[in-house]
């Protein structure tokens, strides 16, 4: 899908506008360090939304309460905090120098949040390539506002001309690049829109028209949707499934059937970004239809995260694997794509004298728990890495009976010998190559535990557990604080580690810019929760340094 325009120009201007008053206000609090009030703070993204046409199919809203961004300005190490300043100082420059603008006094009195929605050619309601742009702004000092436009209207190359629709007047402006946008006011707001015909449609709407506002599930979302405490940015799709099948049904390329039918079960959603002292949180609520869901899946114990060591550089765990694989077998087989993957799934492992069904997934039907280990050093390739897996079973004996074929198999490599030594009590299972040592070990835990181990030993890994858990690893707390708890498990990188790791061993030097943000930034954590039969709501947090 693309979005064009008879001029094009597309939405260029407007998106330019947009970047002036949404993007300033961000910078200008990022370089406060005492943040200013801002009195009147009382556009709500529902309230802005209110003039929108109905044919909006999604829309978004930046705030500019200084609240909101108040975390936002401490984050990051002192070097990064001053690069990212000079890169905002610049960025300002750039963007006022030529138009006489200076955010501070023409801008922040009066800006009260920004909205942006993406409207369907009215006549049609349908998502094509003739897609308008509606930017909405608060206003609370119309004085102030007032004396923006005129300033805006005197920029050199610039020539506006005025015309009234239903009482309302409408400024349309023509720059001498062949760019050119309207904008009007309505009560408290300032609307733009590279077209007069988008402003018009927003004036029809705020004089009695079907508004965005009303459409079915925008209200709720927009109301008690997020968790957030600080967001600063929401992003509605109320009709999302529908959407979809409309752009769909605009590009050349053909999805299979099944995936068609995910994205219509999917009736909308709401993504929301927050600025919180431990970091940046994402949420994002996705409204799926009641028959989605047989049962809502069981959450993850995380009982797995005891037995990690707090070197992990990247974690993943969940349960059930044997009923994700039961789901892709009845989604797969309604077409031909899917019943495709299927078979070569089956196929690759019956190579090695598996059975998919059985011997490789079906067992799989508790917890488990994937991670890349730092070592320090040897591992594999001698990178200092090394593998680990925890799966949790009710079926030891099919298990055994896969390790076993697995052992048969690497018996056939004669550089591989096969050892079983007893550590601590528990009998291990170790592949060795001259060499390098170690490459896959294995060990039953207990009667329902098995933990497997890649390109190093059990033994260094839990040495390596020893000295501390990945449960009490700082950052893996301060990364996961703001995730839900009654989580399906968590996806967790430790940046610093795999920043370290990357500097090590990569050729490619990185810009000090780049390095000076990477450098503050400790960790980034997932999880997805279902709420009820009908939610599902991704968080992911970043977790950023504050030092200032």
């Amino acid at each position: 899908m693309s979005i064009k325009n008879k001029s094009g120009c597309g939405f260029i201007p407007v998106i330019g506008i947009t970047a002036i008053l949404a993007g300033s206000a961000g910078a200008y609090y990022y370089l406060q360090g005492e943040l200013p009030f801002l009195p009147n703070q009382g556009m709500s993204p529902l309230e802005a939304v209110e003039v929108v046409p109905e044919s909006a199919f999604a829309s978004g809203y930046l705030s500019t309460n200084a609240q909101s961004w108040k975390n936002v300005s401490q984050y990051g190490t002192p070097d990064a905090q001053q690069k990212m300043q000079k890169n905002i100082e610049q960025w300002k420059t750039d963007s006022f120098s030529d138009k006489n603008i200076n955010f501070e006094q023409d801008i922040q009195p009066w800006i009260d949040g920004v909205t942006f929605a993406f409207l369907a050619a009215p006549k049609t309601a349908k998502i094509d390539d003739n897609i308008k742009i509606l930017v909405v702004v608060g206003i609370n000092n119309k004085i102030k506002a007032a004396q923006f436009g005129k300033k805006l209207e005197q920029q050199p190359g610039m020539m506006s001309k005025e015309q009234k629709y239903q009482d309302i007047k409408i400024i349309e402006t023509t720059q001498s690049n062949g760019d050119n946008f309207s904008w009007a006011v309505l009560g408290d707001r300032l609307i733009l829109a590279e077209e007069t015909d988008t402003i018009k449609y927003a004036i029809d709407t705020f004089k009695g028209n079907p508004s965005y506002a009303e459409k079915p599930g925008v209200k709720e979302s927009f109301s008690d949707s997020l968790t957030l405490k600080n967001s600063f940015l929401q992003i509605s799709i109320p009709n999302y499934g529908e959407m979809m099948t409309q752009v769909l049904a605009n590009t050349p390329q053909d999805l299979p059937e099944t995936t068609l039918k995910q994205l219509e079960k999917i009736e909308s959603i709401f993504l929301g970004i927050g600025a919180e002292k431990e970091g940046l949180h994402l949420q994002v609520i996705a409204n799926i239809t009641p028959e989605t869901l047989d049962d809502i899946p069981s959450s993850s114990a995380g009982k797995v995260l005891a037995e990690f060591p707090g070197s992990t550089l990247i974690f993943m765990n969940g349960k059930g694997i044997d009923k994700g694989w039961s789901k892709l077998l009845t989604e797969g087989s309604k077409d031909p794509d899917g019943e495709a993957f299927i078979n070569e799934i089956r196929q690759g492992f019956s190579q090695m004298n598996l059975d998919a069904d059985r011997e490789v997934f079906g067992w799989l039907d508790g917890e488990f728990g994937l991670g890349i280990i730092n070592l320090g050093r040897g591992g594999i390739a001698n990178f200092g890495l090394g593998g680990m897996m925890l799966l949790e079973t009710s079926d030891r004996s099919t298990g055994q009976q896969t390790l076993e074929k697995l052992n048969k198999l690497a018996q056939q490599n004669p550089s591989i010998s096969l050892n079983q030594r007893n550590i601590n009590n528990i009998e291990v299972t170790e592949w060795t190559v001259p060499q390098q040592g170690v490459i896959f070990s294995y060990s039953w835990l207990n009667n329902q535990n098995l933990m497997m181990s890649l390109g190093t030993s059990l033994e260094t890994i839990k040495t390596q557990k020893e000295q501390q858990t990945l449960q009490n690893n700082p950052n893996f707390q301060s990364t996961t604080a703001l995730l839900p708890n009654n989580n399906l498990g968590y996806f967790y990188v430790d940046i610093n580690q795999v920043y370290t790791q990357f500097k090590a061993f990569s050729g490619s030097p990185v810009d000090p810019e780049s390095q000076a943000i990477i450098e503050s930034i400790q960790g980034l954590g997932m999880t997805v929760t279902f709420p009820n039969k009908t939610t599902s709501q991704l968080d992911l947090v970043l977790s950023i340094k504050s030092e200032k």
